[in-house]
């Protein structure tokens, strides 16, 4: 069963929020007329039907080998609301996710939005996302208004998780100091990036994915840099400067996250199966935005130098078993 573990859909209801938003994230036209999502200073789009039409999303993943899509809401986020309106729009978020789960569970599962900013709010949303819509985990972005993964705010959240058994899933938002990375859509490009770095890099320094070891955290992008800068992050362990307490060198909690295959790149994929290994690693398209690559999603694992077993972990056994889903 191939399952693709990253990408997004927006219910209908939410862009109309978007849509009417007047802050540093909504929806505004291009010179072309589309609508593309506006977040703090980065744009996502064009808000094709390919963001919220589910049939002729279902076409093409059956064009593309996909028989599952785990879908999430992330980018541009909640968080940049008040406690109140970020709690609406998960709820309308999750009720959309849900609808679709409800109409074709056979090809759909989804993650849960939560109100971050309030904890309170937060975990009574995932009660609510858990046990009355069933979505099968947490989707949370790499800070939260700015906010680093490792605030105190946030451990609740985490616990309660840990205790569920539900998994989390870290995705890239616009970075702190972005304002240097408005051409070229940077933010999108490169500050995604560092911003996926930044967070697991600050949940092992930190403490946390020692203090939650059964708490599965998925990262986006083959964890970014993270393979490639393992010994460098380690450092930090070993300089006494850093003031690292951690029981263990930072790359061996590291290797104990998942990280999503939304790199289609070969070398980068064999790096991180090297750190990560076959076990770790979960299929993805980004679908439908623009950077992801729906075709690509299979043949990129298939391609690979990896036995048939491993490849079929990746492509959607791994997804299973986070997920606890039925064969």
């Amino acid at each position: 069963m191939h399952i693709d573990f990253h990408c997004h859909l927006y219910p209908e209801e939410y862009l109309k929020k978007l849509e009417a938003s007047k802050g540093d994230v909504r929806i505004e036209k291009n010179e072309k007329g589309e609508k593309i999502i506006l977040s703090m200073g980065s744009r996502a789009g064009p808000v094709t039907e390919d963001f919220f039409d589910i049939e002729v999303r279902l076409d093409k993943i059956k064009q593309n080998n996909i028989d599952m899509q785990i879908l999430t809401t992330p980018h541009p986020g909640i968080d940049r609301f008040s406690p109140d309106e970020s709690a609406d729009m998960s709820r309308v978020i999750n009720d959309g996710l849900a609808k679709v789960v409800k109409k074709y569970p056979n090809h759909f599962q989804a993650l849960a939005m939560l109100p971050l900013i309030d904890t309170k709010l937060a975990l009574k949303e995932l009660d609510r996302a858990i046990f009355d819509l069933g979505l099968k985990g947490i989707c949370m972005l790499t800070n939260v208004a700015g906010q680093t993964s490792d605030s105190d705010f946030l451990l609740p959240v985490y616990e309660k998780a840990q205790s569920l058994g539900v998994p989390i899933f870290i995705h890239p938002t616009t970075p702190v100091g972005a304002q240097v990375m408005k051409e070229w859509r940077l933010a999108i490009i490169l500050g995604f990036e560092f911003d996926i770095m930044l967070s697991a890099t600050r949940l092992a320094y930190s403490g946390i994915l020692e203090r939650f070891p059964e708490l599965n955290f998925v990262i986006a992008h083959l964890g970014a840099g993270i393979p490639f800068l393992a010994e460098r992050i380690d450092r930090g362990y070993y300089d006494p400067t850093c003031g690292v307490k951690t029981k263990k060198p930072t790359s061996k909690y590291l290797k104990e996250l998942h990280c999503d295959a939304v790199c289609f790149y070969k070398p980068a994929l064999m790096m991180a199966y090297d750190f990560f290994g076959a076990d770790k690693m979960v299929m993805g398209s980004d679908f439908p935005l623009p950077i992801g690559d729906l075709e690509a999603a299979v043949p990129s694992i298939e391609e690979m130098d990896i036995s048939r077993e491993e490849k079929e972990k990746i492509l959607g056994e791994n997804v299973k078993r986070l997920l606890k889903l039925k064969s």
